[in-house]
């Protein structure tokens, strides 16, 4: 779940998007590693670290988004501190704003529930194992505006 990918509202095989989130540098062991924030364009399809996708919001202004998660406090030297946390910081900073989204589901416990969930429910369909059928380019998705799976 960790990071975020903006989408096409009306998605095809040439659509671009951006994989935006923060990544540690270090080395697995180390207690103190170095996040970096990383923005990134991207095409649309399934990758290895992309697993699921949960839609939380429409976005009404892609620039503000992009510059409201580029400066999303990236905390270092804080064990506790991850991706996962990230995130969880950064939807804050979007829902304060009010500008970049319109359309949103910004409630933390329900939207890492409702990821967890589905990647959970597509684990056990056996999407990610190969012995399930499903277009493997496509990245499964959950829309939880409309609360409907988008691509299976």
């Amino acid at each position: 779940m960790p990071g975020k990918r903006m989408r096409p509202k009306d998605e095809n095989d040439a659509s671009r998007g951006y994989r935006v989130h923060v990544k540690d540098t270090g080395p697995p062991d180390n207690k103190n590693k170095t996040w970096v924030f990383e923005q990134r364009e991207s095409s649309m399809n399934a990758t290895g670290q992309l697993l699921v996708r949960v839609v939380i919001a429409k976005i009404t202004d892609r620039n503000r988004l992009l510059r409201l998660l580029n400066d999303a406090p990236v905390v270092q030297n804080d064990p506790r501190w991850n991706c996962v946390v990230w995130v969880q910081e950064a939807m804050k900073v979007l829902a304060t704003d009010g500008k970049a989204l319109g359309t949103s589901k910004m409630d933390w416990q329900t939207v890492r529930d409702t990821a967890m969930g589905y990647c959970q429910k597509k684990k056990d369909a056996h999407r990610f194992d190969g012995k399930g059928k499903f277009n493997m380019l496509k990245p499964a998705t959950y829309d939880l505006l409309d609360r409907k799976e988008t691509m299976p």
